[in-house]
C-alpha cells in the first residue's frame, strides 16, 4: 500500500488495498490477539474443557481475516469480502455471549472492561452493515457514509480495543501484586464507558445538532479525561511493583504507550473546540495520523508488550533489539504523519513523504520479521 503511494503499481486498486489492510489489521491482528489474551485470562476462572469453544472461534476469526485479504484486494466490498467480514463480526457476537456467561459468577477488576470491550465490538457492527449496504446497493449518501465509517471506527478504537487493553493492564497490575481499589475501578469504568458512548458525537460534530447535545458531548469527553487521569494514577501508585517485575525496556514501553494515550486524550478533549474539530476532520492527513497514533503507537505496541511480558517466549537479544527497532519505526511513522497533518493546515506538501513512509514501513516490517523468526517458546510458561 505504501509502495503504491510512492511509485506506480499497475493492476492494484489503492482503495481496495486500504480496505484489505484495515480489515486484516482489525480482525487478523488486534481482535485475534485480544481474544487470545482474554482466553488466557479465563484460565484462572474456567476449566480447560469449557475453553475449547473459544479456540474454535479463534480459528473461524483467523480464517475470516485471511479471507478478507484476497477478497478485498480483488474488488473491495462485494459478496465474498462482506461474507468474510460478517463471519468475523459474528465471532465477536458469539465470543461476547460466551464471555458474559462464563464470567457471570466472577468478581474481578478486569471483568467489566473485557465485557464492555466486546459490547462495543458488537454495536460497532451497525456501521459496517450500513457501509456494506450502501456499497452493494450503490446508493451512497456522503453524510451517512462518513457517519457510519466514524461510528465503526470510534467503537472499535475507543471501545473494543481501548477497553480490552485497559482490562489487560489492570489484570497485569493485579498479577504482580498491584493495588486497584474496587470502588475506584468502578468509578473509572463508568466514567470511561459513558464517555465512550457519548464520545461518538465528537466524530460527527459537523452534523447540525442542538446546543444541549453538544454540551452532553463535552461532558462525555471530560468524563473520559477524568477516567484517564485516574488510570494514570493507578499505574503511578503501582510503579514500584512494575520496577520489581518489569525490565527497563518493559517499563519504557509502558511510558511509550502512556505518552500516546495522553496525546490521544488531549486531542480528544481539544476537539470539542469547533475550530479544532473542523481542522481534525477536514484534513485527511490529520485523521490518518490520529488513527495511527491509537492503532500503532498505543494499541499495537501495548499488545506486543503483553506478548513479550507473558513469558510464553524466550526474550533473547535479537527479539529485544527487533522490538526496539519496531518502537523506533512506529515513532518515526507517527512523526512523519503528524508533520504532514500540521503542514496541511497551510496546504504545504512536505517533499519525499511518500518515500519516507515507505522506508519506515520497510523498517517496521523487517523488525517484525526478525522478531517472529527469532521467537522461541519458553521451556516453562508461568
Amino acid at each position: 500500500m505504501r509502495y503504491k503511494i510512492a511509485y506506480s503499481f499497475p493492476f492494484v486498486d489503492q482503495k481496495h488495498v486500504q480496505e484489505a489492510h484495515s480489515h486484516f489489521a482489525f480482525y487478523g491482528w488486534i481482535a485475534q490477539i485480544i481474544y487470545v489474551f482474554i482466553i488466557r485470562y479465563l484460565q484462572g476462572f474456567v476449566e480447560e474443557q469449557r475453553l475449547k469453544k473459544y479456540h474454535y472461534l479463534l480459528i473461524i476469526n483467523m480464517i475470516s481475516a485471511y479471507a478478507m485479504i484476497p477478497s478485498f484486494l480483488y474488488s473491495g466490498y462485494y459478496w465474498a469480502s462482506i461474507a468474510a467480514s460478517t463471519a468475523a463480526l459474528l465471532v465477536s457476537f458469539v465470543f461476547g455471549y460466551f464471555l458474559m456467561r462464563d464470567l457471570k459468577p466472577v468478581r474481578d477488576v478486569s471483568k467489566p472492561w473485557f465485557l464492555a470491550g466486546l459490547f462495543f465490538a458488537v454495536i460497532s457492527s451497525a456501521g459496517v452493515f450500513m457501509l456494506s449496504y450502501m456499497m452493494m446497493s450503490g446508493n451512497v449518501n456522503q453524510d451517512l457514509y462518513l457517519g457510519s465509517t466514524y461510528y465503526y471506527l470510534h467503537f472499535q478504537y475507543n471501545g473494543f480495543f481501548m477497553f480490552a487493553c485497559i482490562g489487560l493492564l489492570l489484570n497485569t497490575l493485579k498479577n504482580i501484586g498491584g493495588t486497584i481499589p474496587v470502588l475506584e475501578n468502578r468509578r473509572m469504568f463508568w466514567l470511561m464507558f459513558s464517555g465512550c458512548v457519548i464520545g461518538y458525537g465528537l466524530s460527527v460534530l459537523w452534523f447540525k445538532m442542538p446546543v444541549w447535545l453538544f454540551v452532553l458531548i463535552v461532558i462525555g469527553t471530560i468524563a473520559q479525561t477524568i477516567a484517564s487521569v485516574q488510570l494514570f494514577q493507578i499505574v503511578r501508585r503501582n510503579w514500584g511493583q512494575l520496577r520489581v517485575h518489569f525490565s527497563a525496556l518493559q517499563r519504557f514501553t509502558l511510558l511509550y504507550v502512556g505518552f500516546a494515550f495522553f496525546v490521544k486524550i488531549a486531542l480528544q478533549l481539544g476537539s470539542n473546540i469547533p475550530a479544532v474539530s473542523q481542522f481534525a476532520f477536514g484534513f485527511r492527513n490529520v485523521v490518518i495520523a490520529y488513527l495511527h497514533l491509537i492503532l500503532l503507537m498505543c494499541i499495537s505496541v501495548f499488545l506486543v508488550h503483553q506478548i513479550l511480558a507473558s513469558k510464553i517466549f524466550k526474550l533473547n537479544t535479537m527479539v529485544l533489539n527487533s522490538f526496539k527497532i519496531l518502537l523506533l519505526g512506529i515513532f518515526l511513522n507517527e512523526a512523519v504523519l503528524g508533520l504532514m497533518g500540521i503542514f496541511s493546515i497551510k496546504y504545504i506538501a512536505l517533499p519525499y513523504t511518500a518515500q519516507t513512509l515507505l522506508a519506515v514501513s520497510v523498517l517496521m516490517m523487517l523488525a517484525i520479521m526478525m522478531m517472529v523468526l527469532t521467537l522461541k517458546k519458553a521451556d516453562k510458561v508461568e
